[in-house]
């Protein structure tokens, strides 16, 4: 029997991101469902996100493999510490924080800084940004062909920027087992930063694309989630 898998969006995405992966799954016979967080509004915050998760895990009836993307590694580090109802964390080329540390500090202290997050966002009133339309292509998406990224640019959206100053206040990942997944191409999280984070899990899997693996290698990314849901 295979456990169950939740997917964990990142900052500026949605549920949407995992569509190609959940279909992979779907081929290997895993059941894979999805959340919203709520970071996507400007009433979103990291504890609020976390419990979006935690609310989602007890609807699937055993403890399953929580899968996070970029920022969604935060999440799933708050959301899985002290719960029984996870079994796996796996950090698709995602922030994993030490105590006391939130996103924007692990961008900070990037060994190899892969850019100047603050130029690449266009904040708004309310409290969220968007990214830059060129940062993003760069950024997020840098190895997605041409005639593909168009439309997922289209479908990015908000973030609640205070979201990336919370710090972590529970480190799941010291309390279950873990896979992390380093993208090579990534030019979000430089290859020095994923390394440290891949450091304190169990497993540590390198995938050769950028920081949406999910978009170009959806297939290597479910296998790597069947292989912890086996």
């Amino acid at each position: 029997m295979t456990k169950p898998v939740l997917l964990v969006h990142g900052a500026f995405t949605g549920s949407w991101i995992w569509e190609g992966v959940v279909a992979e799954l779907a081929k290997r016979g895993i059941t894979a469902s999805t959340v919203d967080l709520t970071s996507q509004g400007a009433d979103g915050t990291l504890e609020r996100d976390a419990q979006v998760v935690r609310d989602a895990l007890k609807t699937l009836g055993e403890p399953a493999v929580l899968v996070g993307h970029s920022y969604g590694g935060a999440v799933i580090t708050r959301a899985s510490a002290d719960n029984d109802d996870v079994a796996h964390l796996v950090y698709l080329c995602a922030a994993l924080p030490q105590a006391g540390e939130a996103v924007g500090d692990l961008i900070g202290r990037d060994p190899e800084p892969q850019g100047d997050l603050s130029t690449a966002l266009e904040p708004r009133e309310d409290g969220t940004a968007t990214m830059k339309r060129e940062a993003a292509r760069a950024t997020l998406f840098n190895d997605v062909p041409d005639d593909e990224v168009g439309a997922i640019l289209d479908r990015t959206g908000p973030h609640a920027l205070g979201t990336l100053g919370e710090a972590a206040t529970g480190l799941g990942w010291q309390q279950h087992p873990g896979t992390y997944v380093i993208t090579l191409q990534d030019k979000q999280f430089s290859l020095a930063l994923q390394r440290e984070f891949a450091s304190h899990v169990d497993t540590a899997v390198e995938v050769d694309a950028g920081h949406g693996p999910m978009f170009t290698k959806p297939a290597e990314v479910a296998d790597v989630i069947a292989a912890a849901a086996g």
